[in-house]
């Protein structure tokens, strides 16, 4: 009997009035296999993924072309309630995919769906307590979870029915170092138990070791390579698969910074200072300065107040007690797009920060959104969306500009068009970026803050002398994941 659970022969689809898309794709994926399907922006992941999952044909619109078999069974044919017992999806953002608001009502969801008993429920319950580590998920207002816990939650609906291939959009995008390492071991140990899963995602450290076949798309086409190695061998830009491996700091990813090359002999310009402050119970007795000239980053686990933080210096919401004080109103870019976006097309929002058409023009050619001038905001893509909030902070005049996960969910060309970007929004402001992608860290930081359990743990300018600390704070961070799921 053949193990092969998804082969896809000839395989394409071009969407409605568009000729974008995929095309003439052959590849099998076999029964406990871990797939990464990777590539730029703009490369097809996206509608392949798509087509995997059965949303197309049978939410998006266009024209499919050639076969997409689950045995003999054709999966374009197939109801979509037969899909959803064999396959499950967890998306890049738990948030979009939950039907309620309580923990234990969304796992139940699609048992009840599916007319499971009451004793039947239960028992999946348990088991999906023990299998995912849900102890004190259980029955709790899903808008309290963190990013983090989101994902476990979705990660448990979507094998709720006991699927035996499951797809992940972008997992590690609001992940930090520790949580995306544990969502690996987790993935380690669907595979040992024959679950088959394919991961869509630009940043795949965390699959260091457990790959089996890699997918790269570049323009609508796979290239399939059947193993973690033959990918690493074939050319492609592979750091991801190891964090620390990555030489050197700047955008050029070549220029060192010397030992005390960001020592200053002039007084620094402060623009933000919080002192002793703490708000509930998320951050406690928080003290640091931000000053002009430099980009400071500020890391640590989900959940532990990092945005938290970025909303307090913004106004949005009050201390519960210290001080802050800022050289005027700080420009705050929100980590989900769709909140500040309010543009009939993308030279339109842009043209609301700062009424310099040609100015204008420039920063979206140099993000690469010229051809997506006259586009409306919500039609583009999560990485154009992002790109397009760069360009508001470029373009306003602001003392201090703030960014929370600017490069989620971007491929490594866009981040380093991001990187360049915010590294010369030094020259006029201070820059205050919340991120967990290292490898941006590295190229965009002067200075690390950081946070732990809701204080100020470190804070140091980076260098090569200071690389160490930078390193241990991400493995600290991974460790915490491991203690808590152990």
């Amino acid at each position: 009997m053949s193990d092969t659970v998804l082969e896809a022969r000839e395989l394409g689809f071009c969407y409605s009035e568009s000729e974008e898309g995929i095309k003439n794709n052959s590849f099998k994926i076999r029964k406990g296999e871990v797939v990464l399907l990777t590539g730029d922006s703009g490369s097809g992941k996206t509608t392949l993924l798509k087509c995997l999952n059965g949303l197309i044909p049978s939410v998006t619109e266009g024209e499919i072309t050639g076969q997409l078999l689950v045995g003999d069974k054709d999966l374009c044919e197939m109801k979509m309630f037969e899909k959803n017992r064999f396959m499950g999806s967890v998306f890049q953002n738990p948030r979009t995919q939950f039907f309620t608001e309580n923990t234990t009502s969304e796992l139940v969801f699609p048992m009840e769906n599916y007319g499971m008993t009451k004793a039947d429920m239960d028992k999946r319950i348990g088991e999906l307590r023990e299998e995912f580590g849900l102890d004190g998920l259980l029955d709790r207002n899903i808008h309290t979870l963190s990013s983090g816990e989101r994902q476990k939650v979705a990660l448990a609906c979507a094998l709720a029915l006991g699927q035996k291939l499951l797809l992940f959009d972008e997992p590690s995008a609001n992940l930090d170092y520790g949580s995306a390492m544990r969502l690996g071991r987790i993935i380690k140990g669907l595979k040992e138990k024959g679950i088959t899963v394919i991961v869509a995602d630009h940043r795949f450290y965390y699959l260091s070791g457990i790959t089996d076949k890699v997918l790269l798309m570049n323009d609508g086409s796979v290239t399939c390579y059947e193993s973690e190695e033959e990918f690493k061998n074939s050319g492609y830009d592979t750091r991801s698969f190891d964090l620390f491996s990555i030489k050197g700091f700047g955008i050029s990813g070549k220029e060192e910074r010397k030992s005390g090359e960001n020592k200053r002999t002039t007084p620094r310009e402060c623009v933000g200072k919080i002192t002793d402050v703490s708000y509930k119970n998320i951050v406690s007795d928080v003290s640091f300065e931000l000053y002009k000239g430099e980009v400071a980053a500020l890391i640590g686990s989900n959940g532990v107040g990092k945005t938290t933080l970025a909303r307090l210096m913004c106004g949005s919401i009050r201390p519960t007690k210290g001080k802050i004080k800022t050289s005027g109103m700080p420009f705050y870019i929100m980590q989900d797009p769709d909140y500040q976006l309010f543009g009939t097309s993308a030279e339109n929002e842009l043209m609301m920060v700062k009424k310099d058409a040609d100015e204008v023009r420039t920063v979206l050619e140099s993000l690469g959104l010229k051809d997506k001038r006259k586009a409306h905001p919500f039609d583009l893509s999560g990485g154009q969306k992002q790109r397009l909030q760069i360009g508001m902070a470029v373009l306003c005049d602001r003392d201090l500009i703030i960014f929370d996960e600017p490069t989620s969910g971007l491929d490594s060309k866009s981040m380093e068009k991001v990187a360049t970007r915010i590294n010369g929004l030094r020259n006029k402001s201070s820059v205050l970026v919340i991120s967990h992608d290292y490898e941006f860290i590295r190229r965009v930081a002067d200075r690390v803050i950081y946070l732990e359990e809701g204080r100020v743990k470190d804070d140091y300018e980076l260098s090569e002398d200071t690389l160490d600390r930078l390193n241990g704070a991400f493995r600290e961070m991974e460790m915490k994941q491991t203690c808590e799921t152990a």
